[in-house]
C-alpha cells in the first residue's frame, strides 16, 4: 500500500524529475536513526540459506541495485534501508559530463518500464571518489562501474579505464567495465577481444580487484 502510494504521487513528476526527488528522501532517510532503522529491520532481509561468499566479500542477500540509479555514489549507503544486499554506483566517466540532452527517461507504463538514454550523465571520477572514501569499507558490498567519456576517442579508450581502475581501486568491493551502452557513440565497437587483451595487460601489473565486464 505505501509503495502504490508513493507510486501514485511519484508519478505526477517527470521520470527524472521523480528519480532526483526519490534520492533526495533515501537520502534524508539514511540521516534519520528512527526512519532509517524502521526500514532496515522491515526491509532488509538476513539468512544463512540466501548469504554467499563472492569476491571474497560476503553478500547476506543476492538482491542486488545495477548501476545506473546511484550514478554519484550518493545513495548506497542508503541501499540496505530498502533491502539490496549490495549496489553498483555508475557509470562513472573520468570527466563529469552532462549525459544527453533532455527528456532521457521515459515511462513505458503498460510495460511496467522505464526506457534510459541518459548518457553517462555524472559528476566525474575526482567528485564521486571523495563520496566513497567517506564510507569505505562499506556496510554491504559496493561496485564502481566505470565508462569512458562521450568526447574519448576508442583508441584512448585503455587509458581512461586504467586511470579509473587505479583511481577507485581502493575504495570499492569490485568494478565493472561498462562497454555495453547505446547511449555512447562508438562504445560497443570496444567489444573486442583486442580491447580487452589491452586493457588486461595494463592492468594486470596493479590491480586486485575482481572486475566484470557489461
Amino acid at each position: 500500500m505505501m509503495y502504490q502510494n508513493v507510486k501514485k504521487l511519484l508519478f505526477k513528476f517527470p521520470p527524472e524529475a521523480a528519480h532526483n526527488i526519490a534520492c533526495t528522501a533515501l537520502n534524508t532517510a539514511f540521516y534519520s536513526n528512527s526512519i532509517s532503522s524502521y526500514l532496515l529491520q522491515k526491509y532488509f532481509i538476513t539468512d544463512k540459506c540466501l548469504e554467499q561468499k563472492i569476491f571474497n566479500k560476503t553478500f547476506l542477500n543476492p538482491i542486488g541495485l545495477a548501476a545506473g540509479f546511484d550514478k554519484n555514489a550518493t545513495l548506497f549507503k542508503s541501499m540496505p534501508m530498502l533491502g539490496f544486499g549490495f549496489s553498483e554506483a555508475g557509470t562513472v566517466t573520468m570527466k563529469a559530463q552532462k549525459g544527453n540532452v533532455k527528456p532521457r527517461l521515459f515511462r513505458h507504463s503498460h510495460e511496467q518500464s522505464l526506457q534510459n538514454a541518459m548518457g553517462f550523465n555524472n559528476i566525474g571520477s575526482k567528485k564521486v571518489l571523495k563520496k566513497l572514501k567517506q564510507y569505505y569499507p562499506f556496510a554491504t558490498p559496493v561496485g564502481i562501474n566505470i565508462g569512458k567519456n562521450k568526447n574519448t576517442s576508442n583508441n584512448s579508450a585503455v587509458n581512461e579505464y586504467v586511470y579509473l581502475l587505479k583511481t577507485f581501486h581502493d575504495f570499492c568491493d569490485y568494478f565493472v567495465i561498462n562497454i555495453s551502452s547505446p547511449n555512447t557513440a562508438g562504445l560497443r565497437d570496444l567489444q573486442s577481444s583486442n580491447f580487452l587483451k589491452e586493457l588486461s595487460g595494463e592492468i594486470d601489473a596493479f590491480n586486485q580487484k575482481p572486475i566484470l565486464v557489461k
